[in-house]
């Protein structure tokens, strides 16, 4: 019981900092989607890199308590072995990752996090000090955990707390999305890109702290859902894009997106975990320091999901060409990319993004060309005498000249549509 609590204490600790270090101005790494990306090059973050990390990371533990804890004493050796993880780590594990995942994809930026290098240096020095931090607070929880006397009771009393910090976890940005949304926010495009076009909804959470650079890029709408999405566009200063709201910005237009209102938060998040972590070490010659270790676990689970994230999606029309692009944040993912479409005849457009929640029965009819996305819930879209039904994560493509009727389903639905409104 001992070693399993102090091994997950000593791994999510770790993972929460990680998840954490960009409040504090270091580099936004992406240990889990990196290792997504080693099993394809289009591969996008999911389920599959986190399943890997954490396997890695309960093999480093188990390691240590059958081979390193036996044989020595004291707290040197396990802060030891925690320098030796980040040496092997950075310098044999990224490298090979690297070769496996093989040529990055098309468009890849060379400072993409999900891209496997020597200490992640593609990300600059500040990558190997913050992973350097991760595995000294990985083994400075291992020294402290040799001499911890963890009963029954406490053991389960600190895994109900883990689950139920988990759930709450989750459930922060779910409770922090407006039940109540009805927005649409329009914008003129002079013209469409040149050859065919779709429409494309990207997904693009960012980790408290983290900046996506000054840019530009094809028109459209940055669309918040949970936390908020600060923008510096150019010619309007900074923007604080809040759940529910949404801003068109134009072609080419200069602008950056960073998570900065949830910064403070994370410090203290990032700070309490250290502060635990050292006040374990300080008093692992007491019997009772199980007491620490509980909250660190706690603590170090929510740092770990990192509720802090916001969540906001990029909704715009692009060329063909683009179809299946890498994403530019390593959370991100192509939620739904419309067909390519079709009667849609040159000249200047007006881009009408619709974000609403229908509730159970309720109906919304629209005309094509367009795109209906579903982000919770179930909708069932008709189009002359067909009838599609759509879930979470999924969409549909409205054709030019053509009617289509979104309807919720078996309760209410979150929908986002995306229409082109020729100019007259």
């Amino acid at each position: 019981m001992r070693r399993v609590l102090v091994g997950a204490a000593a791994v999510v600790t770790s993972l929460g900092w990680l998840q954490l270090a960009a409040a504090f101005g270091f580099p936004v790494t992406a240990p889990a989607a990196m290792l997504d990306r080693m099993l394809g090059a289009q591969r996008e973050a999911g389920p599959a890199g986190w399943v890997l990390l954490l396997l890695g990371e309960a093999a480093l533990a188990a390691a240590y308590f059958l081979v390193v804890e036996p044989r020595t004493r004291g707290v040197v050796a396990p802060i030891a072995y925690g320098l030796g993880a980040w040496l092997l780590s950075g310098a044999v594990l990224m490298p090979i990752v690297g070769l496996i995942q093989g040529a990055p994809p098309a468009g890849d930026a060379p400072n993409d996090p999900m891209r496997a290098t020597f200490f992640m240096l593609n990300l600059g020095p500040g990558a190997a000090v913050e992973s350097l931090v991760a595995w000294l607070l990985f083994g400075a929880v291992l020294a402290a955990g040799r001499t911890l006397d963890v009963r029954p009771r406490v053991f389960y009393m600190s895994g109900g707390a883990v689950v139920l910090a988990a759930a709450v976890a989750f459930a922060i940005p779910i409770i922090g999305t407006r039940s109540d949304v009805d927005r649409v926010v329009e914008g003129n495009l002079a013209a469409l890109p040149t050859g065919p076009v779709f429409i494309s909804v990207l997904e693009l959470p960012q980790p408290a702290g983290a900046v996506l650079g000054p840019h530009t890029h094809i028109a459209g709408f940055v669309l918040d859902v949970s936390g908020t999405a600060t923008m510096a566009i150019a010619g309007k200063g900074t923007v604080d894009v809040g759940p529910g709201d949404a801003v068109f910005t134009a072609n080419l237009q200069r602008h950056d997106h960073e998570n900065r209102a949830a910064v403070p938060a994370a410090i203290v998040l990032a700070g309490l975990l250290i502060i635990l972590t050292v006040a374990l070490v300080a008093g692992a010659w007491r019997r009772r320091a199980a007491v620490v270790l509980a909250p660190l676990l706690v603590l170090g689970v929510i740092a770990t999901i990192d509720p802090l994230m916001n969540h906001w999606y990029f909704v715009g029309v692009r060329p063909a060409t683009a179809h299946g692009a890498v994403m530019p944040v390593p959370a991100g993912h192509r939620t739904y990319e419309s067909d390519n479409l079709t009667a849609v005849a040159a000249g200047p457009y007006t881009e009408r993004l619709t974000y609403r929640r229908l509730a159970s029965g309720e109906s919304l009819r629209l005309s094509g060309p367009a795109a209906i996305v579903v982000l919770d819930g179930q909708v069932s879209v008709t189009t002359g005498a067909t009838t599609t039904g759509l879930h979470a994560e999924s969409g549909a493509t409205i054709a030019g000249g053509a009617e289509a009727t979104v309807r919720a389903v078996s309760g209410s639905a979150r929908i986002v549509v995306v229409q082109l409104l020729p100019q007259v």
